[in-house]
């Protein structure tokens, strides 16, 4: 049985898939899809909650495969998609955290070069680095963005308004968790992500849900959270990436995605207790705390199987 995508797209060599196909397949990369029908429910997704946010991402992702052609890159990793996955997530997150407008030009040049120094950043990275980078230039960008903030006149916060409630809504909560994994905390939003990712890989999606309840209920039992910030989904989209990149990554264990989902929605407020935005640093450095686990089993404590 064919996947869906390729009922709507031919399938290509990986030499040559056409330059917007590379956007779709870099737009999908946001939960480590490669296939570019998930790209167009992201962008659904994305745009439904944030018409502006959807034009940002769909500007760096034009943006990202060319530049990381000009740097050198063609081949297998340029068709997965990857290069998009910073620039991206930068594109989605600048709306999010500051004010935009269509007119305010000097937000659209923030964005644009954010865009190409996530890109040259991953390129620096992937010849320093003996491991995934995943997400470390985008955290990187957004940190200096928020130290610089207070001597950059264009970038102004956005007001932040949370519904305060001493109610916790579990199934809004993990749909919402699964929208924030795009900046876009609506129930459409979090809807269209599973979508998007069921159509590319039906497990993913489970495990992306199941990140998403973890990330969800785990979080409400802290004694500090405000569920209110439960509610919204901000304590559920960790849990949600951290799940899907643990399984990617680390074999496709399902145990170690449950324990990537834990370790990331505890985490959060250890990372925000640091005076920085937590966005997506969570996930990441649960994903490569897996790694590590994972190299230090093989190479210490493999145990070669008893002779019967």
């Amino acid at each position: 049985m064919k996947p869906p995508v390729d009922y709507l797209f031919a399938p290509v060599d990986p030499e040559a898939v056409p330059y917007w196909r590379l956007v779709l397949r870099g737009c999908s990369q946001l939960c480590f899809q490669t296939n570019e029908l998930t790209g167009l429910f992201f962008l659904a997704a994305i745009l439904v909650a944030s018409p502006i946010t959807a034009a940002y991402m769909l500007v760096a992702g034009i943006i990202a495969p060319g530049t990381r052609m000009l740097l050198g890159h063609r081949g297998a990793i340029l068709s997965t998609g990857l290069p998009g996955l910073n620039p991206s997530l930068i594109a989605i997150s600048l709306p999010a955290f500051y004010e935009t407008g269509w007119t305010d030009f000097g937000m659209w040049g923030v964005l644009l070069v954010c865009v190409v120094l996530a890109v040259v950043l991953v390129r620096v990275f992937l010849i320093l680095l003996p491991f995934p980078i995943l997400v470390l230039p985008f955290l990187l960008i957004f940190w200096g963005l928020w130290a610089l903030e207070p001597y950059l006149g264009v970038l102004q916060p956005a007001a932040f308004s949370l519904d305060k409630t001493a109610t916790f809504h579990p199934l809004a909560s993990i749909v919402l968790g699964l929208g924030e994994a795009l900046f876009s905390p609506t129930l459409l939003s979090g809807v269209l992500f599973f979508c998007g990712v069921f159509v590319s890989n039906p497990r993913h999606a489970v495990i992306a849900l199941m990140g998403a309840a973890i990330g969800t209920f785990v979080s409400y039992y802290y004694r500090d959270v405000d569920p209110a910030s439960v509610d919204t989904g901000l304590y559920g989209f960790n849990g949600v990436l951290a799940a899907v990149s643990a399984y990617v990554l680390c074999g496709g264990k399902l145990r170690l995605a449950i324990l990537g989902a834990l370790v990331a929605t505890i985490l959060i407020p250890a990372i925000g207790s640091l005076g920085v935005q937590s966005l997506s640093a969570p996930f990441a450095f649960a994903t490569w705390l897996l790694l590590i686990l994972g190299w230090a089993e093989r190479r210490w404590f493999d145990t070669p199987a008893a002779d019967t």
